[in-house]
């Protein structure tokens, strides 16, 4: 009686291992970031306190990406903000020069909306980098 309760635990022990393994490294693998999500299309230089992208819109007009965002104060203060856009190919190499800083303001409690619009028709993807002197905290 003792050997089958023996082989019985050993038995248990390779069915349950394996499975132990298995539902450990699911639970362990990072999900992919949606590649149109906010999150993956904005680049924040700093930690931003009250401005954040809430909306990003993108569309192809005569051959050229169009990009509109939207950017929201969640302070009782106007805050200042900066931002450019990065243009990429469909390889996700830049494509020329980045855009310049456009400074913005944005009022307190307030959305505004950023326009973009790639400079060749090879431009398929794009980041929008943000970043706020007011809002930028210890890295």
């Amino acid at each position: 009686m003792k050997e089958t309760n023996t082989k019985r635990k050993r038995h248990h022990f390779v069915i349950f291992t394996p499975l132990l393994f298995a539902l450990n490294a699911c639970a362990t693998i990072p999900t992919a970031q949606n590649p149109n999500s906010i999150p993956a299309k904005v680049e924040q230089l700093g930690e931003m306190s009250y401005l954040r992208v809430s909306n990003i819109a993108a569309q192809t007009r005569k051959q050229l990406l169009f990009v509109q965002a939207e950017i929201s104060n969640s302070d009782s203060d106007n805050q200042q903000l900066f931002y450019r856009f990065k243009w990429l190919d469909a390889h996700g190499f830049v494509i020329g020069n980045d855009d310049p800083w456009q400074p913005l303001l944005v009022y307190a409690g307030q959305k505004q909306t950023i326009n973009g619009l790639a400079p060749t028709p090879q431009a398929t993807d794009f980041r929008i980098l943000v970043s706020s002197p007011d809002n930028t905290g210890n890295p």
